[in-house]
């Protein structure tokens, strides 16, 4: 969810290469307004340069990471200067982090790795494309058939502008029970590819079994929706194209590409509270809510198996908070302290592996003001009750390029936090 305001160039809007654009020398800046005005200026900088922002603080004497490309470099860090706000090179070479990302990761004996299909085996310690993704799914509806204790089915619940499908797979006990539900998301930005990492190794845990031991209870107590990939286009042209795409690939004219996603859903849409009207903005709301094929499907899924939905969460990178609405103001639902209790369950169970630090509160509160988010129209337009958005590892060092050898450890961490989760809303139920 981290904010990236305007597209880098244009030129990135329209050039298909077969190979994906290089970032050798591009760098990524900390900058850190000291006061008010300060911050209002380095926000206007980043209108008139075209600048990348990462991270958005929501206040002064908050640090921000802004992506830079080098022929801009000289020129920002002295605007920053002129303005007095600190500023240091935070990844002085984003191309070699890109590089650092394929590297293979060491397998640990904690992960399960089930065969599936003709002995192949899916490996959850990597970031897969979109077919990889979609062939996995297909296989664990496959391997549930022959399972007692678990099912598995997958629906396409709309297409995108690319007519790529937008999956649901649904993991329950099959029993005939209809249970409490709970909806888990990922990719919806494109270039969050540990996000979907984490929502699929939630499926292998789930129908497989888990080091933990959380799965059966789980599956008890809790019908479960994953829908790993929500913009098949925008993540697919993030692994051929370029690596820091955001949006979806719809054509907007002006030679420019995609809507944000998490600009464009229905609940207070408004693109001046965090997103924009420019179509080459990374983060344009749409012409209107609910204008993507994408959000659409999800809303239309949703209010059609919302009746005993108890959660919907939604993962994203960087940052490591847990947040909840409301992104579109400052204020809080009525009944946050519900949602802060539950999510502070979460992220202490999900601290106990390694030590990982979460932030909890609201989206405005903590990270900054953005209408049209999914959570929010999930809790204010859904009305499911424990609405969240998750901010995956890490705190910057790497930003949305997290090497392969971290997908293990925060995919462990995340999942210890949803099982605590949602075995603390079962007790709420009672």
């Amino acid at each position: 969810m981290s904010i990236s305001i305007i597209a880098a160039s244009l030129f990135v809007c329209t050039f298909v290469s077969a190979d994906p654009i290089r970032f050798d020398g591009h760098k990524v800046l900390q900058i850190l307004p000291h006061n008010v005005e300060q911050l209002e200026q380095v926000l206007q900088l980043h209108d008139l340069l075209d600048l990348d922002i990462w991270r958005l603080p929501r206040k002064n004497n908050i640090s921000m990471d802004v992506y830079v490309e080098p022929e801009k470099l000289d020129h920002v860090l002295t605007e920053i200067k002129a303005i007095g706000a600190d500023v240091k090179i935070w990844i002085d070479d984003l191309q070699k982090l890109i590089d650092e990302e394929k590297q293979p990761a060491k397998r640990s004996f904690h992960l399960p790795i089930p065969l599936h299909g003709k002995n192949a085996v899916f490996d959850h310690l990597s970031y897969h494309r979109f077919a990889t993704i979609k062939q996995y799914l297909a296989d664990v509806v496959t391997a549930t058939q022959s399972m007692s204790t678990v099912n598995a089915s997958l629906s396409t619940i709309g297409y995108s502008s690319e007519a790529n499908e937008i999956q649901v797979l649904k993991v329950s006990r099959g029993d005939g029970q209809s249970r409490p539900s709970i909806f888990i998301d990922g990719g919806i930005h494109a270039r969050e590819w540990i996000s979907p990492a984490t929502v699929l190794y939630f499926i292998n845990q789930m129908v497989y079994g888990d080091e933990f031991d959380y799965a059966p209870q789980l599956l008890d107590k809790f019908d479960w929706y994953f829908a790993p990939v929500l913009n098949p286009d925008g993540y697919e042209y993030s692994h051929t194209t370029y690596r820091l795409w955001r949006k979806n690939r719809v054509p907007n004219g002006r030679n420019c590409y995609g809507t944000d996603l998490n600009r464009n859903f229905g609940y207070q849409w408004n693109p001046n509270v965090g997103g924009s009207t420019n179509v080459c903005s990374d983060v344009y709301s749409g012409t209107n809510a609910f204008s993507e094929k994408e959000s659409t499907a999800v809303q239309t899924f949703l209010l059609n198996n919302n009746q005993n939905m108890v959660a919907y969460l939604t993962y994203h990178s960087y940052g490591q908070m847990w947040l909840y609405p409301w992104g579109y103001t400052s204020a809080l639902p009525d009944d946050w302290q519900d949602l802060d209790a539950a999510a502070k369950i979460g992220t202490s169970a999900l601290s106990e592996l390694y030590g990982t630090q979460y932030t909890v509160g609201s989206s405005t509160n903590v990270l900054y003001s953005a209408a049209g988010g999914s959570d929010d129209w999930a809790k204010g337009g859904a009305g499911v009750k424990y609405s969240y958005t998750i901010e995956l590892r890490d705190t910057g060092a790497h930003g949305f390029v997290l090497p392969q050898n971290q997908i293990e450890p925060n995919c462990r961490e995340s999942w210890r936090g949803l099982a605590a989760f949602a075995m603390s809303l079962n007790a709420r139920k009672g």
